[in-house]
């Protein structure tokens, strides 16, 4: 019984240093601070921060891990200076909105997801999917989750991964 309640407790805050991480691209996108100065003014200004969400229509308090969040945020600076993200979305994609015009919570989601795939090991990779969706649905209408969900699985399915 101690042992189911350590995973769910451990979820929930992976769940949330994730909810933070979207925050993060998020914010990161309206500004050219480096990832390092972001990350240190995030964690001082928005950790127990209360953010609203339209699907409970609640606040929900940013508890996170601060070191799984330093390491995604890491990550993600690495990711973003290696790839073109417009290039392999819009690749990807073909819808009548390439990735440029799409809003900034869109992009913060998938952003977050490709780059934290790019450091979990193959077996975990559905579980963390499974979080990023249901994070998601508290932000976006359906038909972005499933435009998210279908780049996702291709840019997988490219990779190799599943």
């Amino acid at each position: 019984m101690y042992q189911t309640s350590l995973k769910k407790m451990q979820n929930q805050i992976k769940t949330q240093t994730r909810l933070a991480f979207i925050q993060f691209i998020f914010s990161s996108l309206f500004t050219n601070s480096s990832v390092e100065e972001s990350t240190a003014d995030f964690e001082n200004y928005f950790y127990n921060l209360s953010v609203s969400s339209i699907e409970q229509k609640k606040e929900i308090p940013i508890n996170f891990n601060k070191n799984y969040f330093k390491k995604l945020t890491k990550n993600y600076n690495e990711f973003v200076k290696k790839n073109n993200i417009e290039e392999i979305i819009n690749a990807i994609i073909k819808f009548d909105r390439n990735y440029e015009n799409w809003d900034q919570i869109n992009k913060s989601i998938i952003l977050s997801i490709l780059s934290e795939i790019e450091i979990t090991k193959k077996e975990k990779v559905k579980t963390l999917l499974n979080d990023y969706i249901n994070i998601s649905k508290m932000f976006i209408p359906k038909k972005d989750l499933g435009m998210i969900n279908a780049i996702t699985d291709k840019y997988l399915s490219d990779k190799k991964i599943l």
